[in-house]
């Protein structure tokens, strides 16, 4: 089964896979389920490649593969909310809010000497208080059922794509099909008989 090849092709085709859902996170915020099927395209591809050389399928190979691959799209998810918010927490700190008395030519100008002259804030909405009760925990969760059909069915795609990928061809299999090819079949038999 090339244990440790399948392995380490996995994981870099993961990791691969990672990057792109980060990627494409950050640039278009896209954050969809069917992001899984380029995620375990990546990560079936790195098996193949390093991995599945000839020989027989291996389906633990496949099986490892598709564990890796939803890992990989889940744990990415998480990964690229990370960053994001990681990225918002620097910008925000490098830009920070403007009080109106910071602006040049604002309303507080300060001589010297003297303290800054209180400077009414301007109109800002309300603070909705955040309801942490029991009610508040147990509000439904919108869902459609398109939505809910189509993430499943991205899910298994990319599950099946992945397995496919990482199992292998058989490679074995056709270089014995070839030989039985070039033995004549007598006339007026089958050859599954």
């Amino acid at each position: 089964m090339q244990f440790g090849k399948t392995l380490v092709g996995a994981i870099i085709g993961a990791a691969l896979g990672i990057g792109l859902l980060i990627v494409v996170y950050l640039q278009f915020g896209i954050d969809r389920m069917w992001m899984a099927i380029p995620v375990a395209i990546l990560t079936g591809l790195g098996v193949r490649i390093l991995a599945a050389k000839g020989g027989h399928p291996s389906y633990l190979r496949g099986a490892i593969t598709v564990v890796l691959a939803l890992g990989a799209y889940f744990g990415g998810l998480k990964i690229s909310q990370v960053v994001v918010t990681h990225r918002a927490a620097a910008v925000s700190k490098a830009n920070p809010p403007r009080v109106s008395g910071d602006e040049p030519g604002g309303a507080a100008v300060a001589k010297e000497g003297q303290p800054a002259a209180a400077v009414e804030p301007a109109d800002t909405p309300p603070v909705v208080p955040v309801h942490t009760g029991v009610a508040a925990r147990h509000q439904p969760i919108q869902v459609s059922t398109r939505d809910f059909v189509m993430d499943c069915l991205s899910l298994a795609i990319a599950a099946l794509v992945a397995y496919e990928l990482g199992r292998g061809s058989a490679g074995a299999s056709k270089r014995n099909m070839d030989a039985d090819l070039g033995e004549p079949v007598p006339s007026g038999t089958h050859p599954d008989a």
